[in-house]
């Protein structure tokens, strides 16, 4: 008795790919499970058996890389759950009840008119072409026979389906599509095919340039790799003839492929209306009296370049460098100008020597644009400095002139003192700035006087002397006031701030008559004198007053004659009458 399912097989590709060397390849296997009866068919399990190995006749040998499912084409809500997965212990696939769920009823029903689809994804396909089988086992009951018991057997139903290799070639590829044949590159060309084919390759005009022959024995599928000993001078299309081998009117399979060179070489000429730069977009165009070489605009005439031109003449309007800011050359009626970048400017004539019968020009300077220059103007001539307008330095071992009229003059090096010439007369500067700076000579004999804030020393870290508006001020190094030493000095009026010293003696007078006396054990004072604060004395003091005195020792105390009143060793006494009579208090 047949099973009571139907069962069909479907696989994509149609006809799987066999696996080949290097090239795996993987299919897909659909089984369709129908059920034709009109009353619904249960079942308790649907087997699906494979055969697992490395033979061609096997389907592969990679299960758990295979994804399992399953679909219906007629769904209901009282469906149950299925499962379909690899089972290891009946090493096949097998479709039954997810029992993690439990069902509602007590077998997976199928019902009538509807179908199951059990899918096996993902095949990994074994090598060499064969017809595989596929057993499917199932456990069924019902359909129109009625509803007898689950029967303790299972139906097995035995399907084929078609794995084999390509019987044409294919892949026919270049190594490289782009060849250097100037760098000795050679080249390669492959395909993939069946060893009982004949093969030839055929360039774009038809020459065969390689022929592969059959080899004898079973057929396999191999990749071909001829060793060519040629490479295309310019782009080449080939292409690759197959035919079965003793068959003689088979019209054969083709397959091309192009390849280009680096550098295209052309055998008889190239007729284009330009060509174009790669990376600058310059273009030489060909017109109908000669070659236009164009900027990258496309519209400017550009640039010819080469490193020799062996002409007979050159007729043009200009000749320039090879940059954009290099020197330019014109050819006006009357002779050759000179000019420099894109300028309009006159520019420079630069030879070993030049020898002429003489020179017309406004300016001569170095090559180097950014150093002096001399212009020859209707004066005379000037000087210029750093490719400036600025004055510049005239360097000479000896100057003979009979005059000479400059604004200043300084030392060769421009960062060291120099002399101006202002209308007033002469000024010094230093550190090549406008600050005033240091004259310095021997002897300076001047005529009408010297006019300056202040008078020191060269090292300037000594006393100076200050001329302020109300007389002449002494200074020393701290910038406070200084010291005045003098033989002798004649003043009509001296005013002291500070602190007076003198050295040796002191004797002041008025109008001829003794003031003031210093000597080096007492002083004495002729006038009349008033101590406003306190009067330190340090030793004895003497007062003479005409008919009366006073004396202060240390031995005698204070002793006061011409009068009543004396005080002596710290006592204090009146004397009266003649002879004076001693009361003591």
């Amino acid at each position: 008795m047949p099973s009571l399912l139907h069962y069909q097989i479907v696989t994509d590709p149609p006809s799987l790919q066999a696996s080949l060397p290097g090239e795996p390849s993987v299919g897909t296997v659909y089984i369709i499970v129908s059920n034709t009866h009109q009353s619904p068919v249960d079942w308790e399990y649907i087997d699906v058996e494979v055969p697992l190995g490395t033979d061609p006749s096997d389907l592969t040998n990679e299960v758990k890389a295979v994804v399992t499912s399953y679909e219906r084409t007629i769904t209901s809500p009282r469906d149950d759950t299925l499962e379909f997965k690899w089972d290891s212990k009946q090493q096949l696939f097998r479709a039954q009840f997810d029992w993690t769920q439990p069902p509602t009823r007590r077998y997976p029903e199928l019902i009538h008119h509807g179908a199951l689809i059990l899918k096996l994804e993902n095949i990994p396909l074994t090598e060499g072409s064969s017809l595989v089988h596929v057993k499917i086992h199932d456990k069924t009951k019902g359909g129109d026979n009625g509803p007898p018991a689950m029967g303790s057997g299972h139906f097995t139903t035995t399907l084929g389906l078609v794995k084999q290799t390509p019987r044409v070639p294919r892949n026919f590829r270049a190594e490289k599509s782009l060849v250097d044949g100037d760098a000795g590159e050679r080249l390669a060309l492959l395909w993939d095919g069946p060893t009982d084919l004949d093969y030839w390759i055929f360039d774009q005009r038809g020459n065969e340039v390689h022929h592969e022959e059959a080899k004898p024995g079973p057929a396999a599928h191999l990749p071909f790799r001829p060793p060519l000993t040629f490479t295309p001078k310019r782009g080449t299309t080939y292409t690759l003839v197959a035919k079965p081998r003793g068959v003689a009117n088979h019209q054969g399979y083709f397959l091309t492929t192009t390849v280009h060179a680096t550098i295209p070489e052309f055998e008889s000429g190239t007729r284009t209306q330009w060509i174009e730069g790669t990376a600058n977009k310059g273009r030489a165009v060909f017109t109908s009296d000669g070659v236009d070489v164009q900027a990258q605009n496309h519209s400017d005439l550009g640039r010819l370049r080469a490193k020799k031109a062996d002409v007979d003449s050159v007729i043009t309007r200009l000749v320039q460098g090879r940059e954009d800011e290099d020197g330019w050359i014109t050819f006006p009626e009357r002779g050759v100008n000179v000019y420099h970048g894109h300028t309009s400017t006159p520019g420079v004539i630069t030879a070993a020597r030049a020898d002429v019968d003489g020179v017309n020009t406004t300016w001569a300077g170095s090559r180097d644009a950014g150093q002096g220059w001399i212009e020859f103007s209707q004066p005379g001539v000037t000087v210029h400095k750093d490719g400036t307008q600025d004055r510049g330095t005239l360097s000479a071992e000896k100057v003979d002139v009979n005059g000479l009229n400059t604004k200043w003059v300084g030392d060769l090096d421009g960062g060291k003192g120099w002399i101006g010439f202002p209308q007033y007369g002469v000024e010094v500067h230093q550190d090549g700035s406008s600050t005033q700076g240091t004259l310095r000579a021997d002897s300076a004999d001047i005529s009408n006087g010297v006019n300056t804030p202040w008078v020191g020393d060269r090292a300037r870290e000594k006393g100076w002397i200050e001329f302020p508006e109300d007389g002449i001020d002494v200074r020393k190094d701290d910038d406070g006031w200084g010291t005045v030493a003098a033989g002798m000095a004649s003043l009509n009026d001296a005013r002291v701030k500070g602190l007076l010293t003198v050295l040796g003696g002191m004797s002041l007078s008025h109008k001829g008559e003794k003031m003031f006396n210093t000597m080096p054990d007492r002083i004495w004072v002729s006038a009349q004198t008033e101590f406003k604060q306190t009067m330190k004395i340090v030793g004895n003091l003497f007062i003479d007053m005409g008919k009366s005195g006073v004396s202060m020792t240390k031995a005698d105390g204070m002793l006061v004659s011409g009068c009543n009143f004396q005080l002596q060793q710290g006592e204090l006494s009146i004397s009266t009458g003649n002879p004076p009579q001693v009361r003591k208090l």
